[in-house]
């Protein structure tokens, strides 16, 4: 499971992000494909999300719920997607734009440390991922 925000975010910072705008996604909606642009992130207010990657024909799937942000790793590298995100079940997500995004984090100086908090998290959560795996 990815860490969430709730973990590291105080509420105005939280409040910042979802005053952005709002998407509500039925189950099984896409948000994003692994190999698509990154050209957004997202911030599950509730609901849950299931991270899928193909990796030499074995699917790795890690778990995102309420709280979690997703899409850092493409937004920052300006690299596609290399994830595929899809709601399990009816989600109410919080979708910022790259401008958006970099309007909060001028805004709010502290949000580059919970980044990279969050960064932290996505990397234990895939290693952990692809140690079952093997």
């Amino acid at each position: 499971m990815i860490p969430t925000l709730e973990c590291i975010l105080d509420r105005g910072v939280a409040e910042q992000i979802i005053e952005q705008s709002v998407e509500v996604i039925t189950q099984d909606g896409v948000l994003f494909r692994q190999g698509q642009r990154g050209d957004c992130i997202y911030f599950v207010k509730w609901g849950e999300v299931a991270l899928t990657m193909l990796v030499g024909g074995k699917e790795i799937r890690i778990r995102a719920g309420k709280g979690s942000l997703l899409g850092l790793p493409a937004l920052f590298a300006n690299q596609p997607y290399t994830m595929t995100a899809k709601a399990t079940w009816d989600a109410e997500i919080f979708k910022l734009s790259s401008n958006a995004f970099t309007e909060l984090l001028n805004r709010e100086p502290r949000m580059r440390e919970i980044i990279l908090q969050v960064l932290a998290g996505e990397v234990r959560a895939i290693r952990q991922a692809f140690s079952q795996l093997i």
